[in-house]
């Protein structure tokens, strides 16, 4: 594996592990419990998943071709 390779690597398992902070968030999210008002930092949580889930779906094509 090269750097670069390594340094996605690196990155992509920082921006798994920083989830587990927002765990019990994410849980209610997904089980339907959204909160009336919209709030702010339910947005922000909804934003950051969508964010995490791109860069997955990028590293992952990414990675693909090199396999």
């Amino acid at each position: 594996m090269d750097e670069d390779h390594l340094q996605a690597i690196a990155a992509r398992d920082q921006l798994w592990s920083s989830l587990r902070v927002l765990r019990a968030e994410i849980e209610r999210i997904a089980a339907g419990d959204f909160t009336e008002d919209d709030s702010p930092r339910q947005r922000e949580v909804v934003q950051l998943l969508a964010r995490i889930v791109v860069a997955e779906l990028q590293f992952r094509d990414e990675h693909a071709e090199s396999d």
